[in-house]
């Protein structure tokens, strides 16, 4: 069967603000033909009305496939459907935002859908955030690039119009999925992984996608698989990210990916990558002369990122001040519970007892 589960929920950097909201929307769609859709938006922190666009957004490309999908699976022309669906979601937008007498701006939002059918995935992309798949080979990739604007630090929303827009499918046969807003993808995905021969954080994203680890083969099972993880982004080991949190997973249980071996799934050493993106940074410094430098930025990348905790600057069209920045995180495995000497036993206690520490790894 292809089961889902989906995580909309507002992050402590706007339940913050007196008017605080959540700018992130998701949903899911089940079609007559078995496939699966699902669509995830990112309203940008600078947009007045933001969370509306992202919502919108989100309800206009479903609604739209829903009602214009093939019966038979052709890639180009699930593609150019999406491209329409982008289309008719930036026109409900803009009727929107002209019947309110807005700026089209206000309603900025980033844009990601799938179209999935249990083996092949359609895609389409309009900002950041993004898409992991998990073949049955075991074998884990990123289908989604970061749309961006002219400077390094923009992203481009749905408003940027087709230009920006990407479509594509998966190379491989896919057996489960996940899709993320910018505060989960960025430690899934972090930086100090980008030049390394696997820059996914396998041993984050793993329990959110492999049926080896997330013990899931009925409805019943994911909506459980769905309260518990709300409840572990919900608490003290996501308390990090302090952007609004979206994912969204979609799996074929009927597909048991393969286990590579040890080697694979081991910890990535933080500490190392750390030096070495320093010594990137200022190779053209002496030893002598950035010894302080070095010692402040192993400093920081250690206590952030060898303990598993990763940041990305990521940001809207406007600049990367308007836009609330997920902070790092801990990746969600039964080990960081034992070893993590500042949570309290009552805490470790109640994971090991229930919810997310309990079912999604196995234990009694």
């Amino acid at each position: 069967m292809l089961g889902y589960y989906k995580m909309s929920i507002i992050g402590t950097a706007h339940q913050a603000k007196k008017d605080g909201v959540c700018q992130d929307a998701s949903d899911v769609v089940v079609l007559k033909n078995g496939w699966v859709v699902a669509a995830i938006a990112d309203g940008l922190g600078s947009a007045n009305k933001s969370e509306v666009g992202s919502t919108t957004a989100v309800k206009a490309v479903l609604s739209f496939v829903s009602e214009n999908h093939p019966d038979k699976w052709h890639e180009e022309s699930l593609m150019s459907l999406l491209r329409t669906a982008y289309h008719k979601a930036l026109k409900t937008i803009r009727a929107l935002s002209e019947e309110n007498q807005d700026e089209l701006c206000d309603y900025d939002t980033t844009l990601t859908t799938v179209i999935y059918n249990g083996t092949n995935v359609v895609y389409g992309h309009a900002g950041d955030g993004g898409i992991i798949a998990l073949s049955s080979y075991g074998d884990y990739s990123v289908l989604t690039e970061a749309q961006k604007g002219e400077a390094f630090n923009e992203t481009s929303p749905l408003r940027a119009g087709p230009d920006s827009w990407f479509f594509g499918v998966a190379k491989e046969d896919v057996c489960s999925l996940i899709m993320m807003t910018d505060g989960i993808f960025d430690v899934a995905y972090p930086w100090l992984l980008a030049k390394t021969d696997q820059p996914i954080y396998v041993n984050y994203v793993r329990p959110f996608m492999d049926i080896n680890i997330l013990k899931v083969s009925t409805p019943a099972d994911f909506e459980n698989a769905q309260t518990e993880i709300t409840e572990f982004f919900k608490g003290p080991y996501s308390k990090q990210i302090t952007d609004d949190k979206t994912i969204v997973g979609i799996i074929n249980t009927d597909v048991t990916p393969e286990t590579k071996s040890d080697e694979f799934y081991a910890e990535p050493d933080w500490k190392m990558l750390a030096k070495e993106h320093h010594d990137r940074l200022y190779a053209h410094k002496s030893s002598v002369d950035d010894g302080d430098g070095l010692e402040q930025d192993l400093k920081v990348q250690t206590e952030e990122e060898q303990t598993e905790d990763r940041k990305i600057e990521s940001v809207d069209t406007i600049s990367s001040e308007d836009k609330e920045i997920g902070e790092p995180t801990r990746k969600p495995t039964s080990s960081t519970a034992s070893k993590d000497k500042k949570e309290t036993a009552t805490d470790k206690e109640a994971h090991e007892k229930k919810g997310f520490w309990g079912k999604l790894f196995g234990k009694s």
